[in-house]
């Protein structure tokens, strides 16, 4: 980048010396390619951050958000007598 400054300030300083524009366009144009593969690089970064914040967060349990627990069948009065006959032991 100091090259491409420098090179600008010659322009400036003597403008009819055309010889280092295609090499300060050359640079110019690397250095734009760096700068776009870089926030690339950036962007997939940060999606894959994102991707495993998002997983982390899936696991952390959320208080009143529990599955409902499963529902016990309901007695009849048949399993009512039964427990009592094996409580109070007795006949059928």
């Amino acid at each position: 980048m100091k090259e491409i400054i420098q090179s600008l300030k010659d322009l400036v300083e003597n403008p009819d010396n055309l010889e280092h524009i295609p090499g300060v366009i050359a640079r110019l144009e690397e250095h734009q390619k760096t700068q776009t593969d870089q926030e690339t690089a950036y962007q997939e970064r940060i999606h894959s951050l994102q991707q495993v914040n998002k997983g982390l967060l899936a696991q952390v349990p959320i208080p009143g958000n529990e599955p409902p627990e499963p529902a016990e069948p309901e007695s009849t009065l048949e399993d009512a007598q039964n427990y009592l006959i094996e409580t109070l032991g007795g006949n059928k």
